[in-house]
């Protein structure tokens, strides 16, 4: 694998990693406002939420173009 390869699939692989935390935080936070009627638990973020997915999606179909794999790790 090139190294111009292996860059793009671990730059690729980052922003998967950016994309969950801030799927994570986005249902920790509509958890959280489920008790008090708080931000988030009216819908507030479901755009968010609904654009991260589109984002992970096509840098799944990035990955899978250049033959390259999701090494996602929590973390």
């Amino acid at each position: 694998m090139s190294n111009q390869k292996t860059q793009h699939e671990a730059r690729l692989n980052a922003s998967l990693d950016r994309i969950y935390h801030r799927l994570q935080w986005i249902a920790d936070t509509e958890a959280r406002a489920a008790w008090f009627n708080g931000f988030g638990a009216n819908g507030e973020l479901d755009s968010q939420r609904e654009r991260l997915i589109q984002q992970a999606e096509t840098v799944l179909d990035q990955l899978e173009a250049i033959g390259g794999s999701p090494k996602f790790h929590q973390g």
